[in-house]
């Protein structure tokens, strides 16, 4: 995993919060991590656009790394 990738993952890690009055942003970051963990289904787009500018930078990091092949699926869980 690029150290790009490795800081786009901990920006999620702290942004994401799963619990009953997390933001729509907190509660996005959460759902992107659980299914980069776990494979969980997600819809992206909708995620994605609830994210803050953080966050997107994170998310758009970790899919460029995911598609040159800088790093694998395997690796972010």
């Amino acid at each position: 995993m690029s150290p790009e990738s490795t800081e786009a993952l901990a920006t999620l890690r702290l942004l994401a919060r799963g619990h009953a009055g997390a933001s729509s942003g907190e509660r996005a970051a959460w759902e992107i991590r659980r299914n980069l963990q776990d494979g969980t289904p997600v819809n992206f787009g909708d995620c994605y656009v609830r994210l803050d500018g953080e966050g997107k930078r994170a998310v758009v990091q970790i899919l460029v790394d995911l598609a040159t092949g800088r790093a694998g699926l395997n690796e972010f869980g």
